[in-house]
């Protein structure tokens, strides 16, 4: 009998774990997993040790098919080699597809010795979705290359989403 209980009382916390883990997945739970990769023009104006980043450019992502990416933010060049940064994006696709995003402490942009070629990295914490990824979640990470004196950049994002 004591046997018995054990098992019943095992069970109810698995159903019990297994209703609250559906519930903090929100109401579907599916899990995207993202990849986007992007590249266009960026420039960045320092004043004092304030970089004030702006950044356009196009490619594709999961979800979102074709379009654009805009980016803005702020970095610490009081720091040296790696400029940490955060600020605010948007990946715009086909449609009514879309994902908001914010750069994330902790990202940086660590500059080659003229400062001219950055290694860019880092979290974008994903704050809205829409269309196709609408109510996505989650945190993507990105890696990239800054190039100051051509005005270029490439970036690439990936990670799980959950909608």
């Amino acid at each position: 009998m004591r046997i018995s209980r054990i098992a019943v009382v095992l069970a109810g916390a698995v159903v019990a774990l297994a209703l609250t883990a559906s519930v903090a997945l929100g109401a579907s739970g599916k899990i995207v997993v993202f990849a986007a990769s992007y590249s266009g023009t960026a420039t960045t104006t320092v004043n004092d040790t304030v970089a004030t980043i702006s950044a356009t450019g196009t490619g594709k992502g999961t979800g979102l098919g074709a379009g654009k990416i805009t980016g803005n933010g702020t970095g610490d060049t009081s720091q040296q080699p790696c400029v940490p940064f955060t600020g605010p994006g948007a990946m715009i696709g086909t449609g009514k597809n879309k994902l908001t995003f914010k750069v994330v402490a902790g990202s940086t942009g660590c500059g080659d010795e003229a400062g001219q070629v950055f290694s860019i990295s880092g979290k974008a914490l994903v704050v809205k979705g829409t269309g196709a990824l609408a109510k996505a979640k989650g945190t993507l990470k990105f890696t990239g290359v800054y190039d100051r004196g051509a005005g270029t950049f490439t970036v690439k994002f990936k990670g799980k989403l959950t909608q």
